[in-house]
């Protein structure tokens, strides 16, 4: 199975455009890759919420919003897998959350992240939640997981995840560090933690368009296996790197 790690350009609060962009790149590398997958908050970008429940509840999605329905659809009409993070509502909940969608266009996983650094939760209140815990699924033969960016920097959450054995560990992320330090130093912290995590572990990074943005996602795909990068897409700018697994 091939799949693509997509660090594509994301522009925040620009559903329809980061939408049209996931499409686009799923047009370009069908036949290239089985699986497209996109990183945390890839919909809406990571610096949509105003920690404001009344304006957040209609920047957050429910899973039979348009813009997921229209995934679904792409991903039907493509014969393309395709995972992407987004910032979903559920009842009166917002959760980071990475949604997986298979070749037919149904919905196979929906995984919430179980960490919290991806809100304020100094200014949060009870309708900002995370997930209980990591859970498999089958895609292809393959059984794999998804963690959401500090899922696998928190402590306990390595030894969960590796004790679910999954073929492949998703790891979307919207991560800021400066180019130059992830592609020279930060990426080799991030497989030796991989490592404790599973055997192999699939990286991937938007890239942020929002010189503004506070967390601005610098881009970014990697491959680890084992503690080390085996394939990797630099940080710096848009790309997709395929993995053959």
């Amino acid at each position: 199975m091939n799949i693509g790690l997509a660090s594509v350009a994301v522009v925040t609060r620009d559903t329809q455009r980061n939408v049209a962009a996931m499409v686009a790149a799923m047009k370009l590398y069908k036949g290239k890759c089985d699986f497209l997958v996109f990183g945390e908050t890839a919909l809406q970008g990571f610096d949509s919420l105003t920690w404001d429940y009344e304006i957040d509840r209609y920047t957050a999605v429910v899973q039979a919003s348009l813009p997921i329905c229209k995934m679904q659809k792409a991903a039907r009409c493509l014969g393309m897998g395709v995972s992407f993070g987004y910032l979903e509502r559920s009842e009166d909940k917002i959760y980071s959350s990475q949604i997986v969608i298979d070749q037919h266009g149904e919905v196979v996983h929906n995984f919430c992240r179980v960490s919290e650094g991806w809100k304020a939760y100094w200014r949060t209140d009870h309708h900002y939640c995370e997930g209980g815990g990591f859970e498999t699924f089958y895609y292809e033969g393959k059984k794999i997981a998804v963690a959401l960016c500090g899922d696998l920097w928190t402590e306990g959450r390595p030894e969960e995840m590796k004790a679910l054995n999954p073929d492949v560990v998703l790891w979307p992320v919207w991560c800021d560090f400066p180019c130059q330090a992830w592609n020279q130093k930060v990426k080799y912290e991030y497989a030796q933690q991989a490592a404790r995590c599973g055997e192999r572990v699939l990286y991937v990074n938007p890239f942020c368009m929002d010189t503004w943005a506070r967390d601005a996602a610098s881009g970014g795909a990697a491959y680890f296996q084992g503690g080390t990068v085996m394939a990797e897409l630099p940080a710096g700018k848009p790309g997709v790197l395929i993995v053959s697994i």
